[in-house]
């Protein structure tokens, strides 16, 4: 058997951007070199680098300013504030009232100190507190005023509220027995 030695191609075939397939080889070495260390070779549709970097440049900010946003609007919580009080229902019992406030808050997240004041009452209030989470705009709180024998009477019920804020609510009660 004998060796049968390798054909060269007849014709070149050259494959790349900017390579021109009428130019010599020593040409076409020169002008494909040339392209590759400029990055601008014949390639359509490409960008500029200026507007490609540009652009990276405002996607970059535009990320970072949304990651702050979200960042701010769940780490940052505001002062828990009492904005509001008021006696807001009586209903008539067997020989009382039962009473219902409502506190109104900022949403912030808190504990409400409180106390109910009746001008009749013997005994010295009670403070009392009330957790509110975050979110919770309104708070209810509850009372009962009672009352003994026969007769009506009527008396000032009043909802103070001692923490954070100071704020005051009252309303005429009439006990029926």
């Amino acid at each position: 058997m004998e060796a049968v030695p390798p054909q060269l191609p007849r014709e070149i075939v050259r494959y790349g951007p900017g390579v021109p397939a009428s130019l010599s080889g020593g040409q076409a070495g020169l002008r494909a070199e040339r392209v590759w260390r400029s990055g601008h070779g014949a390639t359509p549709g490409r960008r500029p680098r200026s507007l490609r970097r540009l652009l990276g440049s405002a996607l970059t900010v535009t990320l970072l300013a949304a990651s702050g946003v979200v960042l701010y609007l769940r780490l940052y919580h505001p002062p828990f504030h009492v904005t509001g009080v008021v006696i807001s229902h009586q209903k008539q019992t067997a020989c009382g009232v039962d009473l219902t406030g409502r506190i109104s808050t900022n949403g912030a997240a808190g504990t409400i100190s409180y106390q109910w004041l009746l001008t009749s009452s013997p005994q010295p209030p009670q403070p009392q507190n009330v957790p509110v989470i975050a979110g919770q705009h309104a708070v209810y709180v509850l009372d009962t005023v009672e009352g003994s024998g026969h007769g009506e009477a009527s008396q000032t019920a009043t909802l103070q509220i001692l923490g954070p804020d100071l704020r005051t609510a009252s309303t005429t009660v009439v006990i029926r027995c």
